[in-house]
């Protein structure tokens, strides 16, 4: 397998990971992010649940990371380095579209349901929206979108988000 680094990694699992992510992270970002998630796997487990992922401090503002938590729940490393690719400074454009479909996609179906966007309006509105209004929302954007009645597709979302600034990046944390 390789000589272990000084934190449970060898050299041939960091550069694994830097191929699985498709060289998204250097080393020592890879190094950090395993030193992130041995510390939020309370248990030692090898894996981190929602409530886990959840206890992240930067998260606990973000009104979706109740969403983020069922994403993360019971990852091991190697899911959680990729799940995070989008969030690097060297993430492409469709890296950070596919993390976003995935994240409002709730039922894993490839399709942008009208009940998966009231869903996540209403997670990002919280209570200000009554429910004519959030119909009216999600309709609107639907439409504007030119959605089927199924829903948006990813190249239906890419299209509606072209020339759109997606910033996702995040402070690799390499000294943790």
């Amino acid at each position: 397998m390789g000589q272990a680094l000084s934190f449970g990694l060898t050299q041939y699992d960091v550069e694994e990971l830097k191929d699985y992510c498709d060289g998204r992270f250097t080393q020592s970002e890879i190094e950090g992010l395993y030193r992130r998630f041995r510390a939020l796997d309370r248990g030692r487990k090898g894996f981190i649940s929602s409530e886990e992922f959840s206890s992240i401090p930067e998260l606990s503002i973000n009104p979706l990371h109740f969403r983020m938590g069922q994403m993360f729940n019971h990852v091991n490393f190697k899911e959680f380095a990729l799940a995070l690719k989008a969030s690097s400074k060297r993430a492409s454009r469709e890296d950070r579209l596919r993390t976003i479909f995935s994240l409002f996609d709730i039922d894993n179906d490839g399709i942008l349901s009208p009940a998966d966007l009231e869903l996540m309006v209403r997670q990002l509105a919280g209570s200000s929206l009554s429910e004519e209004d959030l119909k009216i929302v999600v309709d609107r954007a639907l439409k504007e979108a030119n959605a089927s009645d199924a829903g948006l597709t990813f190249d239906d979302v890419a299209r509606a988000l072209e020339g759109s600034e997606l910033r996702m990046e995040v402070e690799m944390p390499v000294d943790y």
